[in-house]
């Protein structure tokens, strides 16, 4: 039995949709870890090798990511690895055959432009908040890759929110709301706004991460999606990790400010993005936010 994924995973489907291999044993050691764990798996690669830093172009990642969808014997796709240009491969994905197969999709960073178009057409099993190279194939401790290991089956066993560890959130804005969760990388939903891939965000809660982002940048970013509109119909928000960003000091007092945007209740410190082990979570799924006027915040 696997100790990654519940036993009705038979067979998991590695893909490529971003960044190609980047030089390094990561992707090797996943490979041991994931066998470690007990994990049936099957990696398909685009047949013409990699383009630029992309795994390969654009209809060839898109193909071995359809590949895998059409093998019956597989009941999960996991994604190797992020980094950029999984959204140049949406046109060219089977969408029909994804609904038709309905089957968990993993992966977080730039897979969340695959994520949100695909929570957006519909599509009812994306988990967000890992990847076998990038959540296996570091330097963790033992632990970490158990409490690693632990929310992600917990999640593609029908858990919304699973974190990885109990931490305490603090409340920005009190308040309860009940709704669809949909957490992603702030860079790529920016990336999504005006295309037709941006789904409609309208009472959901929010959860929003970054890495490499400066203060200044993840407060324009917040001022576009204020200005699109879009804070000010969320039903929550939540601000996870934020990680190497330059200038942190400020992100506190940015978090704040744009807490009072939006008219449902707004937490921060939440552990969900870049930084291992961190929380999973089901694109789409009901959960509960609660923030007491105290500060002390409920999610899950």
């Amino acid at each position: 039995m696997s100790q990654l994924f519940p036993e009705n995973i038979r067979k998991v489907g590695l893909f490529p949709l971003s960044l190609g291999d980047q030089g390094k044993d990561y992707f090797a050691t996943a490979l041991k870890r994931l066998d470690a764990m007990g994990v049936n798996y099957i990696v398909s690669l685009p047949e013409g090798g990699e383009y630029r830093f992309f795994a390969g172009r654009d209809e060839e990642r898109a193909a071995s990511f359809n590949v895998l969808l059409a093998d019956e014997s597989i009941d999960l796709l996991f994604a190797i690895r992020g980094g950029v240009g999984a959204v140049r491969t949406l046109e060219y994905i089977d969408w029909e055959l994804l609904f038709r197969r309905n089957i968990p999709v993993v992966g977080y960073s730039d897979m969340t432009g695959f994520l949100l178009a695909a929570w957006g057409k519909g599509f009812k099993n994306g988990i967000a908040g890992r990847m076998a190279e990038s959540s296996f194939g570091g330097a963790l401790t033992p632990e970490e890759l158990d409490c690693s290991a632990k929310a992600l089956r917990n999640c593609v066993a029908g858990k919304v929110v699973s974190p990885a560890e109990e931490a305490p959130l603090r409340g920005l804005k009190p308040g309860s709301v009940t709704a669809p969760v949909v957490p992603c990388c702030l860079l790529l939903l920016m990336s999504l706004i005006g295309t037709p891939w941006m789904p409609d965000l309208t009472g959901t809660i929010l959860v929003i991460e970054s890495i490499g982002a400066d203060a200044y940048q993840v407060e324009r970013d917040l001022t576009q999606l204020e200005q699109c509109g879009i804070l000010q119909t969320l039903g929550g928000l939540v601000f996870g990790t934020f990680l190497s960003c330059g200038s942190p000091e400020y992100l506190p007092e940015i978090f704040r400010d744009y807490a009072q945007k939006v008219p449902g209740p707004v937490c921060c410190d939440f552990k969900f993005g870049h930084k291992e082990p961190g929380a999973v979570i089901r694109v789409g799924g009901q959960a509960t936010l609660t923030v007491a006027d105290s500060g002390a915040v409920a999610f899950a």
